[in-house]
């Protein structure tokens, strides 16, 4: 499979206050490496504060990253000119505040279009329309006339518009109905069809076990585990996978595999595995250290391996 994004060393540090005239510094993420393949959909799962939205923001340059880089096509990210929007897009996770509620649909997909000068936008509007499977008609109306399922359909619409290389998917299905975020997930699986490849970024497993094909498990801004969704979801090797399959729901209630996890909230330590406060299986050396390995293809980020 041809790469067409790597994420290679990538930190971000933001500084907040500690007293009137200090700041300490704050790692969203530390060291994350990983490639998408062309067509491919990865999914990356962690709960909130695990550093997904961050990684979402510098791959579309609405971040810098402190250190480390992306590279699309085998091309460094920032230097790249505007060009570069129309080859990696971005889906948010609320339509209701990503789409200009001043604006009727076909606008709102045909913006993209203008910025890049590219001709026959009303034809294109209307493929886009029946990519995402939303009648014409709609194409008259403003964000506030549609359903949370139809406005996300429109920010899929417009993330197409340019037929980019990468859409990065910031948790499009966590502001819709049960009901609805099956057909939205069907969408990105239709990309595969035409090469487009997608991040998924979410903290549902049950999406990431629909609809990717390898998965990356992040937390306190350290990549966890990273392989193909098989493998992950069957063998988790990381004990925060291991907690996150003992919380999906399932059939029945002998089927639940309960992991012990102490009581502690997230925090991202300057040194060794943000993990320790909440992980019954830490070593003494886990406070200052953590070791990367490769087992069979799969990359842990554990000192039990």
């Amino acid at each position: 499979m041809r790469e067409v994004l790597k994420v290679e060393s990538l930190s971000k540090v933001f500084f907040r206050k500690k007293g009137i005239f200090r700041k300490e510094p704050f790692y969203a993420l530390r060291d994350v490496s990983f490639s998408l393949g062309e067509g491919e959909i990865l999914g990356l799962v962690g709960e909130s504060g695990s550093g997904k939205s961050t990684i979402a923001k510098i791959i579309v340059r609405l971040e810098k990253p402190t250190e480390g880089s992306v590279y699309l096509m085998g091309k460094e990210a920032r230097s790249f000119g505007k060009e570069y929007t129309k080859y990696v897009s971005i889906v948010f996770q609320d339509p209701r505040t990503s789409l200009n509620p001043r604006m009727k649909v076909k606008d709102i997909i045909s913006e993209p279009l203008e910025v890049h000068r590219v001709p026959n936008k009303e034809e294109r509007v209307r493929d886009l329309l029946k990519k995402v499977h939303l009648s014409e008609e709609l194409a008259q109306r403003k964000p506030e006339d549609l359903s949370g399922g139809q406005r996300q359909r429109v920010a899929i619409a417009r993330a197409l518009a340019l037929n980019p290389k990468v859409v990065v998917a910031d948790e499009p299905t966590a502001s819709l109905d049960a009901s609805v975020r099956v057909g939205i997930l069907e969408l990105f699986l239709n990309l595969k069809e035409d090469g487009i490849s997608t991040l998924l970024i979410t903290h549902d497993m049950r999406v990431i076990e629909r609809v990717a094909d390898r998965v990356g498990v992040l937390y306190g801004g350290r990549l966890f585990e990273l392989g193909n969704k098989e493998e992950v979801l069957n063998s988790p090797m990381h004990p925060y996978t291991k907690f996150l399959l003992s919380s999906v729901p399932v059939k029945h209630p002998k089927d639940r595999k309960p992991v012990d996890l102490e009581e502690a909230p997230q925090s991202i330590p300057q040194k060794g595995c943000p993990f320790v406060p909440r992980c019954s299986e830490a070593k003494s050396e886990c406070e200052y250290t953590l070791r990367r390995v490769r087992i069979d293809g799969r990359i842990v980020q554990c000192n039990l391996y």
